[in-house]
């Protein structure tokens, strides 16, 4: 029987870096931020939390902003 050293570790694990949501925060673009809103929407639909009338209202705004979002990274 073969035993596997735990103290060893793997590339994997080395490579993993956490970065602060307040350096993110400044790194942002309007893209991203677009982005961030966007999956949050999502999530609160898939979680039921929106009505009809809300998702279609947040779907129209993403598309509204995303088609939108070469003007403004211009700005």
């Amino acid at each position: 029987m073969q035993t596997k050293d735990i103290s060893e570790s793997t590339p994997k694990e080395e490579e993993k870096v956490v970065t602060s949501p307040f350096a993110e925060v400044d790194a942002m673009t309007y893209t991203s931020a677009v982005n961030i809103l966007i999956q949050a929407a999502n999530a609160a639909q898939g979680a039921g939390s929106l009505s009809v009338r809300d998702s279609v209202l947040v779907a129209g705004a993403a598309e509204f902003l995303t088609s939108n979002s070469k003007d403004n990274e211009k700005a």
